[in-house]
């Protein structure tokens, strides 16, 4: 991996390509970063506070959960049939967690972090926050079914780690905890500007290692063999023979006929199969983010930082297939974040003398193109 000079700022002191290591080798892996500041301004306390509200706990943005498990929201409701902000406290304060799903749907912080690992890691990312304040907020013994990558923003958390039940387990997939769990292959705690790679898999469980502590988990999806599979039955869709209905109301000799000729489809499908035409679509399919930047584009300080929206490094040609034309000077723009993934807009000025990027960037900006946020 061709790590840029942002992704290796933002795991400082690290070297990204150990996280690609890791991943490839399916190989749990804790570090810790000097980028503590820098995590906790991903998601403040402050702004915790603004997400939970009865809106976003009625429609599951936000769930409260004990031992592993969705509390009712029958338990923090009042009379009136809205929700008691004090049974809420007193809950978390008996050991539930806040758990804030798919969060990068919400702070474009996290959504631009999320852009930027998955232009390097090349996988379908998801972000949920964890919020608990009592040690009894443990989370049960369990494995997932994808790859997470943990960032400690606020306070500590203990982590036990117990290796991989199994093999690739798929999504929905349980594990059984026996009533005493073997002695962990690995146990740390996490403070804030700390991250830990946990494969799909690896049985692990978590406590607060203090008076409360709040953590991201990336959810990390790499393309499989079954994606694989439906991508060559949407190729198939180019045939005749894959379009056709199937003889459902024929005699036998219509069916092994129609057998026959769809064998043949598959195997010429199969045997001219090409993974890099597969990555390649697959990147092309993958939408950006999408950002909303209302009022930012129209005055652009010089230290704003300007990232961009795509979530794969696709060519200029594919993102105006998608979004429609853009000017040369908005194409210079978003090559050189595509391959930066971060900069100020003084810098991509500075980079571009022959272009009006800041003119550009808010093009980009207002087309949803690009994140705008503080200063670099």
């Amino acid at each position: 991996m061709d790590a840029s000079a942002a992704l290796r700022d933002f795991f400082h002191p690290i070297d990204p390509v150990e996280i690609v290591d890791a991943i490839g080798g399916a190989r749990r892996l804790f570090r810790t970063t000097d980028r503590a500041a820098a995590f906790a301004r991903l998601l403040p306390w402050s702004t915790l506070g603004t997400l939970i509200t009865t809106d976003s706990l009625q429609k599951g943005h936000v769930t409260i959960a004990r031992q592993g498990r969705p509390v009712p929201l029958e338990m923090v409701g009042t009379s009136a049939g809205g929700l008691a902000p004090e049974a809420i406290q007193a809950l978390c304060d008996q050991g539930a967690s806040l758990v804030l799903n798919n969060i990068d749907g919400q702070v474009p912080a996290i959504a631009a972090m999320n852009a930027m690992v998955e232009r390097h890691l090349r996988c379908d990312t998801h972000t949920n926050a964890y919020a608990s304040f009592n040690r009894e907020s443990a989370f049960k013994p369990h494995f997932d079914g994808h790859d997470v990558l943990i960032l400690q923003l606020h306070g500590r958390k203990r982590w036990w780690c117990y290796g991989q039940k199994i093999r690739f387990p798929l999504k929905g997939q349980t594990f059984s905890s026996p009533e005493e769990l073997p002695p962990p292959e690995w146990e740390g705690v996490l403070e804030p500007g700390d991250i830990l790679y946990i494969p799909r898999g690896d049985v692990h469980r978590a406590m607060v290692d203090g008076p409360n502590s709040l953590h991201l988990t990336v959810t990390m999806l790499p393309p499989t063999g079954a994606d694989v599979l439906s991508w060559l039955g949407r190729k198939l869709l180019h045939q005749e023979i894959g379009r056709a209905y199937l003889p459902v109301l024929g005699d036998a000799a219509d069916r092994a006929a129609h057998q026959s000729a769809l064998r043949s489809a598959f195997h010429e499908l199969v045997d001219t199969l090409d993974i890099d035409a597969f990555l390649a679509d697959a990147d092309r399919d993958r939408p950006p983010c999408r950002p909303l930047s209302l009022g930012l584009s129209q005055s652009i300080a010089p230290a704003t930082r300007v990232q961009p929206a795509l979530r794969r490094r696709v060519p200029i040609a594919a993102v105006e297939a998608r979004s429609g034309p853009l000017s040369p000077a908005e194409q210079a723009v978003l090559e050189l974040l595509l391959a930066e993934d971060a900069l100020s807009a003084q810098q991509v000025a500075d980079r571009l003398p022959g272009h009006d990027a800041h003119a550009a960037i808010g093009t980009l900006a207002r087309r949803a193109l690009v994140f705008l946020s503080g200063e670099i």
